[in-house]
């Protein structure tokens, strides 16, 4: 008989594993091809085959499958085998415990309980429902779930008389968690509790009687506890309710209210009839019992503060005691919160649940009165802000500064934890304060600031300083110049005293890296804003580093104006900054001055320059260069003059353009013998070219028989000067005296094509700061080019073009003021030339002619009369000089 059981049970386990097995794999297969896929439905039926193996009619016990963390049990006792570990987790993840499956067992139940199963990217938490839903109506397979209950030890006797009462009576649970949810029934319960012991207290028709408390008045003390007690009487009553089988006797509950004081159960009755009152029957949206909680401690935190019991920083201390009480019955109550929580979802301390509460109950004078007291920095700061908004709303904005003025005075209270406190407030609700005209930000800055020069606690410093950074950004970003002034000045002070400190301080507050946004709202601005030239005083080297870059990115003349405007704001002291970075500052800051300073001090800029021009690098010359030019300075001229021997003799040409452009007639002796050939060291002819366009725009009458000569001289029966030099000195000879010009012309041997090209004149009083050099020229067709002096060379595909400079199109990229050697290689004949890059975009770059022999250029004109579109415009345009068309 024995070996008979033996081999029954060895055979049952066997069957038992595959099974286990079998639906281990059908899970993975209905994971990776759903439910109805042909290799889904084969495994399905191997493991119903199996399972009626396990489960043979002969015995009535079935199959349980069980789950321990990764151990899959069979009946109890592990599987050898850790095969199974993914459908162990699973059903542990999801707080199965474990699987029964009965002989009476269905195909039918086994395949909705492998379809409630999670796939794709569902979760396994919602796997016990979705079992319950599927296996509602099934009798073969049940599912035993794990379930976690807050345990109180001293609720542990209490709850095990609670089951077994609940084992006689569990019918009538459901009506005892109603009379929990309803404050109406609960007044009844207690008094039909009251009745049956010849109580005091009687109840008819849901309310109940209250008597006077026979204890007489009890201290505050007293009272603190007795609202204590009562809260955890509460909890255990919630713990008790939440059993899945609650006792529904009035005498459970007469049994907590009997362990109270007697003037807790009179408290207890009064404010549950309070709350009755105010609640509608069969109308509640909460459980009543943390209604009830919140409703007591409100109560007695709000008696106590307008009975002068306590100051209103001891308030909070009471409500934290009480907060920690309901806290806890609201984890045994609080589904809600328990599934927000499950969401990750932040759940709000009930400490400042009932300070919200209790601020809202507190009467309209009672919260003026608070606010303008010293102690205002016990009211949290969000009750504040709501308040002061209100009186904003409402029109009393008198009040409201009165608010803020006396809150912010609190940063300098005695009391550590008020400051630390008022530091929070302070940073919470900055925008409050720059809301009006600023004198509250102002004396909110002023304040913060001197506490903090006073301040030796350094976890004080911590916490005042992120105020300070926070009403100072307020101030920069609403434009309180005023207020940032205050700001400048609470550093200096800081910095008198920690030095270290206030430096790291300072960049927090984000001034220094707003001035250019100062600046630009006042260039755009009507008229400068009134606040902003007292704090460009203040901050004078770095003011006049932001107005000369800014003045460096101007194309208009106006907005030139406008800076100029500003800096003269600044006094001696930002423009003696510029000097000294002319003098002594490293290149490229140096360079950067010289735009603005020849607006301010253009004796400056030629003395300084002219000194140490020679040294700085040809990109940095250019620079300078074209930013004096750009300048609009009436003595600009004569700076470019007095630099133009030192200079490189790449960035000669650009001075000789820049000068005839700006109509200097002080230049003109030095034009004149330039044309005449008196070149500096290192000159090319490409500046006899340069200069004689330029006696062409200043209309230099006094150099016309220098030009005659050149357009007529010649050696024996050739010509004594280039094709090129005459053809821009007839050019220049029709601009200054037309009438003999034509004269000339038909012995000279120039047609009129050689004559088209000719250099533009400037334009009187142009918005531009640069102007065009020579007409816009589009091309037929794009011209080949490559570099032939970089250390990796490259090709260009030039698309506009003129005698000045062109568009091209790059395969890399180049930086602006790079020198390239180009060659064009437009088809038998290359021309050769020098060009400085002077923007790079993407796969394009702009360039300018830097220098060219005549005789090449020559070859160019040719090229482009060639090339030149038939749409392109010989005129002078309206807009602004790019150096792809100079």
């Amino acid at each position: 008989m024995k070996a008979n059981v033996k081999a029954h049970t060895d055979t049952k386990t066997v069957a038992a594993r595959a099974f286990a097995r079998s639906m281990n794999i059908l899970l993975k297969f209905m994971r990776l091809y759903g439910f109805d896929h042909v290799r889904t439905a084969t495994q399905f039926q191997t493991t119903w085959l199996e399972l009626c193996a396990a489960v043979s009619p002969e015995d009535d016990t079935g199959l349980l499958l069980g789950a321990s963390g990764s151990q899959l049990l069979l009946d109890g006792v592990p599987m050898e085998t850790a095969a199974e570990r993914s459908f162990a987790e699973m059903l542990s993840a999801a707080g199965v415990s474990s699987v029964h499956f009965s002989p009476r067992v269905t195909q039918e139940e086994l395949a909705r309980f492998v379809r409630s199963f999670p796939t794709g990217r569902s979760t396994s938490a919602a796997l016990p429902e979705q079992l319950k839903t599927a296996l509602a109506s099934a009798s073969g397979i049940r599912i035993n779930e794990l379930r976690f209950i807050a345990e109180d030890t001293a609720t542990a006797d209490a709850k095990l008389s609670a089951q077994i009462i609940a084992r006689t009576m569990g019918p009538q649970a459901e009506q005892f968690k109603e009379w929990l949810n309803d404050p109406h029934k609960l007044l009844q319960l207690i008094a039909a509790a009251e009745g049956t012991k010849g109580g005091t207290s009687s109840g008819a028709g849901g309310g109940a009687a209250l008597v006077p408390n026979p204890a007489g008045a009890a201290s505050p003390a007293q009272q603190e506890d007795d609202i204590a007690g009562i809260m955890c009487a509460l909890t255990r009553i919630g713990q008790l309710g939440g059993l899945p089988d609650a006792p529904p006797e009035p005498g459970f509950f007469q049994q907590q209210l009997s362990s109270l004081p007697e003037r807790a159960q009179v408290t207890l009755r009064q404010a549950l009839a309070s709350l009755a009152a105010q609640t509608p029957a069969n109308q509640t949206d909460e459980p009543v019992l943390l209604k009830l909680a919140e409703h007591m401690a409100i109560r007695f935190a709000l008696d106590r503060f307008e009975r002068g019991d306590v100051r209103v920083n001891a308030v909070r201390q009471v409500l934290d005691r009480m907060g920690q009480e309901i806290d806890s019955l609201r984890k045994v109550l609080g589904a809600h919160e328990q599934k927000m929580a499950r969401a990750g979802l932040a759940v709000e301390s009930y400490a400042d649940v009932l300070d919200r509460q209790f601020w809202a109950a507190v009467p309209e004078a009672g919260k003026r009165t608070v606010l303008l007291s010293p102690e205002a920095w016990c009211i949290p700061p969000r009750n504040v802000r709501q308040y002061i908004e209100e009186l904003i709303e409402r029109g009393e904005t008198d009040l409201a500064r009165s608010i803020l003025q006396n809150y912010a005075s609190c940063i300098a209270n005695e009391d550590a934890q008020a400051r630390r406190k008022t530091a929070a407030g302070l940073s919470e609700f900055a925008e409050l304060y720059a809301s009006e005209d600023g004198r509250l930000l102002l004396e909110a800055i002023r304040r913060v600031g001197a506490q903090l020069t006073l301040e030796r606690d350094a976890e004080l410093q911590s916490l005042i300083s992120p105020a300070f950074v926070r009403l100072s950004q307020e101030a920069a970003k609403q434009r309180c110049y005023a207020a940032i002034e205050q700001v400048l000045a609470s550093l200096d002070g800081i910095e008198d005293q920690r030095p270290a400190f206030a430096q790291s301080l300072r960049p927090r507050t984000g001034i220094e890296n707003r001035m250019p946004e100062f600046i630009e709202e006042a260039l755009h601005a009507e008229r400068i804003p009134p606040g902003l030239p007292d704090l460009l005083r203040l901050m004078p080297h770095l003011a006049a580093d932001q107005l000369a870059a800014r003045f460096n990115r101007s194309g208009f003349r106006e907005d030139c104006d406008r800076v100029v405007e500003l800096a003269h704001e600044l006094g001696a002291e930002g423009v003696a900054h510029l000097r000294g970075t002319l003098r002594a500052g490293p290149d490229a800051e140096a360079v950067e001055t010289v735009g603005l300073l020849s607006r301010l001090d253009a004796f400056a800029v030629e003395q300084l320059l002219a000194d140490r021009v020679r040294l700085l690098p040809r990109a940095a010359q250019d620079r300078a260069v074209r930013q004096i030019a750009a300048s609009g300075a009436p003595e600009r001229g004569r700076v470019l003059l007095a630099v133009f021997e030192r200079l490189d003799p790449l960035i000669m040409p650009t001075v000789l353009d820049e000068i005839g452009i700006l109509g200097d007639i002080s230049a003109l002796d030095r034009l004149i013998s330039l044309a005449q050939g008196e070149l500096p060291d290192m000159g090319t002819p490409y500046l006899r070219v340069k200069a004689i366009e330029a006696l062409g725009r200043l209309r230099a009458t006094s150099a016309a028989e220098v030009l005659r000569h050149i357009v007529e001289a010649k050696h024996v029966w050739r010509w004594s000067h280039a094709s090129e030099l005459r053809i821009v000195a007839m050019q220049t000879l029709l601009k200054m005296d037309p009438e003999g010009a034509r004269r000339l012309l038909p012995h000279s041997n120039l047609t009129a094509a050689d004559l088209s090209m000719a250099a533009l004149d400037p334009v009187p009083d142009s918005h531009w700061n640069r102007q065009r050099r020579y007409p816009r020229l589009r091309l037929a067709r794009s011209i080949s080019a490559a570099t032939t002096n970089l250390k990796e060379n490259c090709r260009l595909e030039i698309k506009l073009m003129n005698l000045g400079g062109g568009l091209a199109a790059c395969d890399r990229h180049l930086a602006p003021g790079t020198v390239m050697a180009l060659k064009l290689n437009p088809g038998l004949r290359p021309v050769r030339l020098q060009a400085i890059v002077r923007g790079a975009r993407t796969q394009a770059i702009t360039f300018e002619v830097a220098d060219i022999e005549l005789e090449e250029r020559a070859k160019l004109r040719r090229l482009l009369l060639d090339l030149a579109a038939p749409s392109s415009a010989a005129g002078q345009p309206s807009g602004p000089a790019p150096a792809s068309t100079r």
